[in-house]
């Protein structure tokens, strides 16, 4: 897959129809493998792939709209430029399924991005262990590409994973929902590790720093700790793809993803959505249908018919 990956960039480079490839090198500490921007074919010789592949690349897309906007300025009559502007990006699949959903919210364009998906049997460790959140995906080629690289993983990889998901640390015995978030929290130092890291943070400004001035920092108290992550949460409702970056980087081991993966779950049961799959499917929290189940804090859906989910006939 790496030879078959360093020839393709290479003769896209080449062919004028892509101006810049994102993808990985090495480098990293304890093995892990670099985000590698580069433009000439030459250099596709560093490419790497590999299961420390880690990084979620789609957010080096965003970054890189401003130099294309800004070389766009300077091109604008010259319609033969346009396919020079592509970027190149491989792609895993929980990469693949973050730039559907930034295509889906108006943050990149299709016809901007080439996609070189790579079918993924999972990234691993220092270790060599599979990642938790990799443990628990079963999506193992990419929903959305302009060239695959690889084949199908064979299926005994994907029923692993569903089993370590089964016994995953959901079932860890740490008893009730509220003494195991506070937990998890104390662990936390705000330092937005995992904000930094995560596609679906594009926010110029973050809702936790809005009024804050620029020498004042985030006080680390635990209700800034629940109020930054439950509100983190609910901003990635239906959006999450479940890439893991936030808990890979987070630096104090909070494990960020049992509060998302509970919400992704709660919309996949009742919108039957999953983030960044499909292109064409408006996203569960961007559309509105009359029909749509209402479900309360408690769990059940309402009736309607009140506003405390109940009616009295007899009340004229």
């Amino acid at each position: 897959m790496e030879q078959n990956l360093k020839i393709l960039c290479n003769e896209l480079l080449k062919s004028d129809s892509i101006k810049t490839v994102i993808g990985f090198k090495e480098g990293g500490e304890l093995g892990l493998s670099l985000p590698y921007i580069f433009s000439a074919p030459e250099e596709a010789d560093k490419l790497v792939w590999n299961n420390r592949c880690v990084p979620n690349l789609s957010g080096y897309l965003l970054e890189n709209q401003i130099f294309k906007s800004n070389s766009s300025e300077s091109n604008t009559t010259d319609s033969s430029n346009s396919d020079k502007q592509k970027t190149a990006i491989i792609a895993k699949p929980c990469d693949a399924r973050a730039i559907v959903s930034l295509v889906q919210e108006n943050q990149i364009k299709r016809d901007d991005v080439y996609i070189i998906g790579m079918t993924c049997n999972g990234m691993a460790d220092v270790n060599g262990n599979l990642l938790p959140a990799c443990a628990d995906c079963t999506v193992r080629t990419p929903p959305l590409y302009d060239t695959l690289i690889g084949d199908e993983c064979d299926k005994g990889t994907v029923l692993l994973s569903r089993q370590f998901a089964q016994n995953s640390s959901d079932n860890d015995g740490t008893g009730e929902p509220v003494p195991r978030l506070i937990d998890e929290m104390s662990k936390c130092i705000l330092c937005f590790s995992c904000r930094q890291s995560c596609y679906g943070c594009y926010c110029k400004t973050c809702f936790m720093e809005r009024g804050v001035p620029d020498w004042q920092t985030v006080s680390p108290d635990l209700g800034a700790k629940m109020l930054y992550h439950l509100g983190r949460t609910m901003h990635l409702s239906g959006r999450c793809v479940e890439c893991g970056a936030c808990e890979n980087a987070c630096a104090s081991g909070v494990n960020i993803r049992y509060l998302i993966r509970e919400v992704t779950k709660f919309i996949e049961d009742t919108y039957d959505y999953k983030a960044g799959m499909d292109l064409e499917t408006e996203p569960a929290m961007l559309r509105y249908d009359t029909n749509d189940p209402e479900i309360g804090f408690l769990g059940f859906e309402s009736d309607n018919s009140g506003c405390c989910g109940g009616g009295d006939e007899n009340v004229e």
